[in-house]
């Protein structure tokens, strides 16, 4: 996988919070974060810019 921040290689691993632990992408260079939640929420704003764009339009 490529990071979407810099385009350099990431690597799966587990991350520990302070109650739970997931898995997810970390990029090797920038250490940008990536896992399925922050996935789905970046999709949701862009959908609600979009909507929002369409509807100033009208």
């Amino acid at each position: 996988m490529k990071c979407y921040r810099c385009g350099s290689g990431m690597s799966y691993e587990k991350f520990y919070g302070l109650y739970e632990h997931f898995w997810g992408w970390r990029c090797i260079y920038c250490g940008e974060i990536v896992d399925q939640m922050i996935l789905e929420n970046r999709l949701q704003i862009r959908a609600d810019q979009i909507i929002g764009l369409r509807r100033g339009r009208r």
